[in-house]
């Protein structure tokens, strides 16, 4: 709380007032001080209860500020100080609205000379002028002139007591509104009768709007100024507790006084809005005419100079007939002659065709919905006199599509059919001349053609002609997509042939195929970049399964015995494969958790030596068995040191995981687990065996398998044997005719141990020559494409788990070589609909393993992997992290 306002009738309830205020603030610590009163004796008796109490004046003697107004507490008036000084700077705008902003004015007792005020700053924002520019010539001669004249409102003075007490007979509530051409406002006078029958008059409360520079009618403006008085009326009514049976509202417009005396529906918006606002407040029977010679609103409208508004009795008092005993409230008849006093419905049936009429049909998205509408609105040329049913008949959609299809034929084509109205050709010029057209007996325009005599339907006979690019025309060719279920152009040509004859058709139908978003989708194709190089540990020359790959085949059935009625169990081959010699081993495991994995791990490394590097796909066992591994292996450092630490270090297997979604990655194993499951199929068809069983079966393939060259097979018999796997494994393929042996040989007759290791080279540079080579082409992704991808641009997100239909338009936000790019891509559930950006990285080709085009992008969130079409260039790719 700011200040405390209040008062009563006698000097004991002002006392008692006092009192309580004091008590019941001081509880919450609040002191109130600075009181001020305009009884002598009260303010005694403040003084002698209180000695903070202190009689404060400002500026002038006997008077106090309260709630920004001068009040003179001995005459019990309120007074206006005024103080703008004479400055002799250049007036500019920004000078005169600090100027008008400095007469404050909250009850609006000034409203007819601070309305000119507003004026003027209206008529400075029309003339476009800056802040500190120089106001025109015209308007500074009367804002000079106007400004002179506002230190005269320091004599003007108002009485602050209204004379109202609680043995006052009746207080009623006057108000006056008015409009001119610059302003409108409104006044609100308080009626007071005490309990002598002496009558007192005071003004209240005010409030003036400028005009909108927009042109609006006289009593549109009228109607304003009603609004304005009423949510005046109400305020102080509320303030006052006044009952609305004492409240009465004039104005000088009868028009204002017809449209409130009506129900609003029967006028235009602008009307019904505000005399349904008027009426919802303040009800027409508490409205009345007055003359305009008679209304103080009048002032507040046009406005009154400093000077003379002291001499305005009509403004404090109001008119003379309100001092009257009884009033007798005028009721004059309204007075419609204005324009637009009521909104008048017509019905009109237009039958000339506007040139712009085509723009109707612009605004339909199908053909069916056009006929729809069309045929809607031709009921109401017989609604009076047939009862139609609640559907649409084929007739009538087919009465409405003929309707669309001649005025679209009337503004394409007027002139031919003038021509053939008269019995003549078309023009030489025509486009029409080569299907020699003519007028069917509802005078739409054919084809003539040269197939009259065929056996075909009429209508495919003598199609109707359409123009090319008419919205009809573009309805017809999208119907007709729809219709042969998004079929190609040859198929919708052919359609469209049967009815109608369409100009340029050819094109039109390409354009609806390509603007089609449904085909776009389906006929989209996954962008594919030149194959990426081998990695290195597929072209270098390294001991078998040093570099290796792992995959999981299977299910297979394993009996847990034999004999009948044993209970099979699922099993699964774990596949090994050499990075650089394609050897292939397999392991038998029951499961496909973590551990099994570890076992099945550890007895390939057991028979085929220590594998340093191992790749995989990102199966969760592969996964977790890569963690326990590398657990087992800081175990076992932890407790050696030394060389043989050191030693472990360097042995330790690296593992390394392809992308997710990406199986190409994997090639090598992938073509491996085909092979197997080759022979697998035709060994074992729907048998099921022991594991002992198993285990044989898969040791034979396995030999079979690394038995197949790797080099291409010569015809020559003098060649050497085709390179192999095995050779690489145990110096000769698995799978051979058995030699004699050597035990009984001289010993001078076996090679050196120099020999043995020759060998071995030998087979590595045979490897070379005849198996690497073969590594040297690209089987597919043969062409290398330009990324014409753009920031901005719209890409479908295709999900390898979902079927095509499912897939979602995404937007590239970022494409940068060597930073994060983002793709913005909405995502849906039950309840509403949000976007998930999608987070990847852009990284130079030929790093590390993953190099092959298309990689998946992996979401900021723990959602699905997704592939991009068509974002990846030459010389950057995607890879997980």
């Amino acid at each position: 709380m700011d200040d405390l306002l209040t008062g009563a009738d006698t000097l004991e309830q002002a006392q008692r007032i006092y009192d309580e205020m004091n008590g019941l603030l001081a509880v919450g610590k609040f002191h109130l001080q600075k009181w001020n009163t305009n009884d002598a004796d009260l303010l005694s008796y403040m003084k002698s209860t209180n000695n903070e109490v202190t009689e404060i004046e400002f500026q002038l003697e006997g008077t106090i500020k309260t709630l920004g107004i001068v009040w003179d507490r001995i005459k019990d008036e309120f007074q206006y100080l005024v103080d703008i000084p004479d400055v002799t700077s250049p007036v500019t705008k920004r000078s005169i609205a600090r100027d008008v902003a400095k007469l404050f004015d909250p009850m609006g007792w000034l409203a007819p000379v601070i309305i000119i005020g507003k004026i003027f700053l209206q008529k400075l924002w029309l003339t476009g002028i800056a802040w500190d520019q120089d106001v025109p010539s015209e308007i500074l001669h009367d804002w000079l002139k106007f400004k002179e004249e506002l230190p005269s409102l320091s004599n003007i003075t108002v009485e602050r007591w209204l004379h109202t007490t609680s043995t006052n007979t009746k207080l009623e509530l006057f108000g006056f509104s008015d409009a001119s051409t610059v302003a409108y406002g409104a006044v609100v006078y308080a009626r007071v009768t005490d309990s002598d029958g002496k009558i007192h008059i005071h003004l209240i409360s005010a409030r003036t709007k400028v005009a909108p520079v927009k042109t609006v009618s006289l009593p549109r403006l009228e109607l304003c100024g009603a609004v304005l008085l009423t949510r005046l009326l109400i305020e102080i009514a509320e303030q006052l507790n006044i009952a609305k049976e004492y409240i009465y509202a004039y104005t000088d417009s009868s028009v204002v006084l017809s449209w409130l005396q009506s129900h609003p529906s029967k006028w235009k918006t602008f009307v019904a809005n505000r005399t349904s606002e008027i009426i919802t407040s303040l009800p027409s029977h508490h409205w009345y005419h007055v003359a305009s010679k008679e209304n103080p609103a009048d002032l507040a409208s046009r406005g009154v100079t400093a000077s003379k508004l002291k001499e305005q009795n009509l403004w404090w008092r109001g008119p003379e007939w309100l001092t009257k005993g009884i009033i007798e409230h005028k009721m004059t008849e309204p007075d419609l002659k204005e324009a637009e006093v009521e909104q008048k419905v017509v019905k009109v049936l237009k039958t000339q065709i506007d040139d712009n009429f085509s723009q109707i049909f612009t605004r339909f998205s199908t053909l069916t919905r056009l006929q729809r509408v069309i045929a809607i609105c031709k009921r109401f040329r017989h609604i009076k006199t047939n009862k139609f049913p609640s559907y649409l008949t084929v007739e009538e959609l087919n009465n409405a599509l003929m309707t669309c299809i001649l005025i679209c034929q009337y503004e394409e084509f007027s002139i031919d059919i003038d021509y053939l109205k008269e019995n003549k050709a078309v023009k030489k010029c025509s486009k029409l001349r080569s299907l020699t057209p003519f007028l069917d007996e509802n005078g739409m325009l054919r084809v003539g053609g040269r197939l009259r005599h065929a056996n075909i339907p009429e209508e495919a006979k003598h199609q109707i002609i359409l123009p090319d690019c008419h919205p009809v025309s573009k309805l017809i060719v999208a119907d007709a997509h729809k219709k042969t279920l998004h079929g190609g152009p040859t198929l919708m040509l052919s359609y469209l042939r049967q009815r109608y004859w369409i100009l340029g058709v050819k094109r039109m139908i390409k354009q609806e195929v390509h603007r089609c978003i449904i085909c776009t989708r389906y006929r989209a194709t996954v962008n594919n970049q030149l194959m990426a190089d081998l990695p290195e540990q597929r072209v270098t020359p390294t001991r078998a399964f040093l570099h290796s790959g792992v995959d999981f085949a299977g299910p297979i059935d394993l009996r847990i015995s034999k004999g009948r009625g044993c209970k099979t169990s699922k099993g699964y081959l774990c596949i090994f494969i050499c990075m650089s010699t394609k050897a292939i081993h397999i392991e038998i495991v029951s499961s496909l958790e973590s551990a099994d994995f570890i076992a099945a791990f550890k007895r390939f490394t057991a028979r085929r030596g220590h594998c340093r590097h191992m790749w995989s796909d990102n199966a969760t066992n592969f996964i977790a068995g890569n963690k326990e591994l590398r657990a087992l292996l800081k175990e076992q450092l932890d407790t050696l040191n030394g060389e043989i630490l050191d030693m472990l270090a360097r042995d330790g297997t690296e593992w390394h995981n392809i992308p997710p979604a990406a199986p190409h990655f994997g090639g090598l194993w992938e073509s491996g687990v085909r092979s197997i499951k080759f022979h697998l199929k035709r060994i074992i068809g729907n048998s099921t065996l022991t594991y002992e069983e198993m285990a044989t079966v898969t040791s034979q393939i396995e030999a079979c398998l690394n038995s197949r060259p790797i080099s291409q097979i010569s015809d020559e018999i003098n060649d050497l044997q085709p390179l192999t796997p095995g050779h690489f494994l145990i110096g000769e393929p698995p799978i051979v005719v058995p030699e004699r042996s050597y035990l009984n040989d001289n010993i001078n007759r076996l090679s050196r141990w120099q020999l043995v290791q020759r060998m071995v080279q030998h087979f590595w540079d045979r490897w070379a020559r005849e198996y690497l080579s073969r590594l040297q082409q690209r089987p597919k992704w043969t062409k290398r494409h330009d990324n014409d991808v753009k920031i901005g641009d719209l890409v479908i997100v295709k999900e390898e788990n979902l079927p095509p239909g499912k897939w979602s338009l995404a937007r590239i936000i970022n494409v940068h070589p060597g930073d994060d790019g983002l793709i913005r891509v909405p995502c849906h559930d039950a309840s509403h609909t949000h976007y998930a950006d999608l987070q990847f990285n852009i990284l130079p080709a030929n790093n590390g393993i993953s190099t092959q085009p298309n990689e998946p992008v992996r979401t900021t969130s723990e959602s699905p992997y997704s592939e991009i079409v068509g974002v990846i260039e030459p010389t950057i790719r995607v890879r997980d992290n």
